[in-house]
């Protein structure tokens, strides 16, 4: 249950850091919105494919490293200050 209120909390908040500039924001809300349906569609299957190998337990870790590591790459977390309004 708590997955899946932290995904649909993704979705607003991508709409929302993709229509910041004004320029261009017609192409980065539709790459969002693109990737957004993109990952809902191939996820679950993609999930369940590593589940088979590794169980449901290490395949939701992959998952959690992965974005833990995305998180950690990106230029919101790294720099805060200049994108705080």
């Amino acid at each position: 249950m708590f997955w899946g209120i932290g995904a649909a909390c993704g979705f607003p908040v991508g709409m929302s850091a993709a229509g910041d500039d004004p320029r261009g924001v017609a192409a980065r809300v539709s790459v969002v919105s693109t990737l957004d349906y993109l990952a809902s569609l191939a996820g679950p299957p993609l999930i369940g494919l590593i589940e088979e190998s590794v169980g449901l337990l290490r395949a939701l870790m992959i998952i959690l490293i992965a974005v833990t590591v995305a998180g950690l790459l990106s230029q919101a977390t790294i720099f805060p200050s200049i994108y705080s309004t």
